[in-house]
């Protein structure tokens, strides 16, 4: 179950990788393509990673990599919640929201940092696995 889980988390993030990129693309259809690519990636990658078997129960409290890897795995969950954001705001209309004004782009910014946070933690927490 857990290597399926692991596949679905690895095909939810290459969705939203390519979504991304499709977005570039100025063809209209191109674009609302991406929206979907975006919504089904989001949905996979937090199925596939809220399923698995949470880092608290494959270590021992008593070892001292345990602390560690429960910050990098909250900030992985920070991260997901940045993804979400980016894809509800791909959804939006332009126009303005609570006061601010969110154009077409408005959704990178949540999109950079997951992308940064996800970076950061995958490096960081296969470092502390290993060491």
């Amino acid at each position: 179950m857990q290597k399926i889980l692991g596949i679905i988390e690895v095909v939810g993030l290459a969705l939203v990788v390519v979504a991304a990129a499709l977005w570039a693309f100025p063809m209209e259809n191109l674009r609302s393509l991406s929206l979907w690519g975006m919504s089904l990636g989001t949905v996979a990658l937090v199925v596939g990673r809220f399923m698995q078997t949470p880092f608290y129960l494959k270590y021992p409290v008593t070892d001292p990599r345990e602390l560690t890897l429960r910050r990098l795995y909250h900030q992985r969950v920070f991260g997901i919640v940045a993804l979400i954001l980016a894809t509800v705001m791909m959804w939006l209309p332009v126009g303005f929201y609570a006061g601010m004004y969110l154009g077409k782009t408005s959704w990178l910014i949540p999109f950079v940092f997951f992308v940064v946070v996800e970076v950061y933690t995958v490096f960081r927490i296969s470092a502390v696995e290993k060491g």
